[in-house]
């Protein structure tokens, strides 16, 4: 979330994450994405797509799962490779949006979500984390189950995915458009690689993992609320009824 929150500062139009489709009111998410899974987006409907969002960046999934896609779109793109140790990330992973998809998938939790989404006019919307996520990668059939499950596999596993990202990615964008980034860099070479002035703030330093186990708990509690219901309904249906 640090380099979304710094570019959507730095540049003029809206940068792209997986946050944004959780927060779309139009539908255009829910229904584009899982139509790209599928291979079913033509060059025309990315573009569209890009536009109607009003982006000049995009990071994280869902976008960063079709970056060959993109680059071919947009020859002209610059690309911004996010690293860090791939154990955290990892860890990380597993900590957030992975916990997110197993609320949703939860035999428990899962009905009330799904309810909640269905009753905010947002019922397709997990279908883009699940297939997404869970989704074939440019990295091919070595890992069958996406991202999620070389994460949910083995640590090495997990960490072979991340390095053979990064090394695809750095084999196949030119030097003179690629920029590999860490967070603790800061600003200077961001701005510089993206030609715009550097801010006078600090670097954003968002907590995804915090921000997303919070809002876990959140849910469940919304969830454990609305089970403890049942007994009491079932009780008051069985009075009328028998």
């Amino acid at each position: 979330m640090s380099t979304y929150t710094a570019l959507e500062q730095i540049l003029p139009g809206s940068c792209h994450h997986m946050a944004k489709v959780g927060m779309c009111k139009t539908g255009r998410n829910a229904s584009f994405f899982p139509r790209a899974v599928r291979g079913e987006v033509t060059d025309e409907e990315w573009k569209e797509f890009v536009k109607a969002e009003g982006l000049s960046a995009a990071v994280d999934y869902p976008m960063s799962l079709f970056w060959k896609d993109l680059v071919r779109i947009y020859p002209n793109a610059k690309v911004l490779l996010n690293v860090r140790d791939p154990i955290k990330w990892r860890t990380s992973v597993l900590n957030s949006i992975y916990q997110v998809l197993s609320v949703h998938s939860s035999p428990f939790y899962g009905p009330v979500v799904k309810m909640v989404f269905k009753l905010m006019g947002k019922g397709n919307t997990p279908q883009v984390p699940m297939m997404t996520c869970w989704g074939l990668t440019p990295l091919g059939e070595k890992y069958p189950r996406g991202m999620f499950g070389a994460v949910e596999e083995s640590e090495e596993t997990a960490v072979s995915f991340f390095n053979e990202w990064k090394e695809q990615v750095i084999a196949e964008i030119p030097a003179d458009k690629l920029l590999v980034f860490e967070v603790k860099e800061g600003w200077n070479p961001l701005c510089k690689f993206l030609g715009v002035p550097v801010p006078d703030t600090p670097f954003p330093n968002v907590n995804d993992t915090k921000s997303i186990q919070k809002k876990i708990m959140f849910v469940k509690g919304i969830c454990y609320a609305a089970w403890s219901f049942v007994p009491v309904l079932v009780a008051v249906g069985s009075y009328y009824l028998f």
